[in-house]
């Protein structure tokens, strides 16, 4: 199985200290996340993913021109890797052995995922909780020590980020994963805005959520495709059984 990665070039900043990994899952938190940060941090795309053997025959279009559909992104001192596609499960080990070795050859120190946890009463829910899971002692010591996100405790996390955890582990580089409180099968920016309020204070880099709350409908509608076709592949995650338990 070959993954490349297309039309890279260095980044212009030496080794970023961070890398954000947003990929579709449940109530697409981590790529609405990652999306609005390309957006508002003005990131430039700096390469792409191409794994004909893993991935389904899906290219990204945007203005008319089409591109591999997981990219790669840099900039405030950030790289940032999007999927526009649901990954198959197949995929998601290669994949997050890939996303470590981009991340050691820019010498990344954290990398932060971003998910959700569907729960059953979401629709009601006024305040969504936040909580981490950490691939090192280190990681579960600075969590601790800024408090900022609840402790997950005991339990499992299937689907895209739960090999990367154990890919980075593997290599002694940081990993965490902020969990969100969420829909399961509908894209919630306002998870997304939770994730991003504790990014912005963690990494130091101000970001408004203003405008994602503001467009959450419109943010809804674009991206309801994606949706369809994350949902077909999250039950392959876990095997039948829910996609985070704690």
């Amino acid at each position: 199985m070959t993954i490349e990665v297309l039309e890279e070039y260095q980044p212009v900043f030496p080794k970023p200290s961070y890398m954000i990994v947003g990929i579709p899952d449940a109530g697409l938190v981590g790529v609405i996340a990652t999306e609005y940060l390309i957006d508002k941090l003005g990131l430039k795309e700096f390469g792409s993913i191409y794994a004909p053997d893993l991935l389904p025959p899906i290219s990204h279009v945007k203005d008319s021109i089409a591109s591999a559909p997981i990219k790669l992104y840099h900039g405030n001192n950030l790289l940032v890797f999007h999927s526009w596609i649901a990954l198959p499960s197949e995929a998601l080990y290669p994949i997050a052995k890939e996303i470590v070795k981009i991340a050691k050859k820019y010498g990344i120190s954290t990398i932060i995922s971003i998910t959700g946890l569907p729960i059953q009463d979401r629709l009601n829910a006024t305040v969504l909780n936040a909580y981490w899971i950490g691939n090192s002692v280190e990681i579960a010591q600075e969590m601790e020590k800024i408090g900022l996100l609840k402790k997950f405790g005991d339990g499992y996390i299937a689907g895209p980020y739960a090999p990367l955890l154990i890919e980075a582990k593997k290599e002694n580089i940081n990993n965490f994963t902020i969990v969100v409180e969420s829909f399961l099968d509908l894209p919630d920016p306002e998870a997304a805005a939770v994730a991003l309020t504790f990014l912005s204070k963690y990494i130091g880099i101000e970001i408004s959520v203003d405008e994602l709350m503001q467009e959450a409908e419109e943010i809804r509608e674009k991206i309801k495709g994606l949706m369809a076709q994350t949902k077909a592949e999250l039950p392959k995650y876990a095997a039948g059984k829910p996609m985070t338990y704690a």
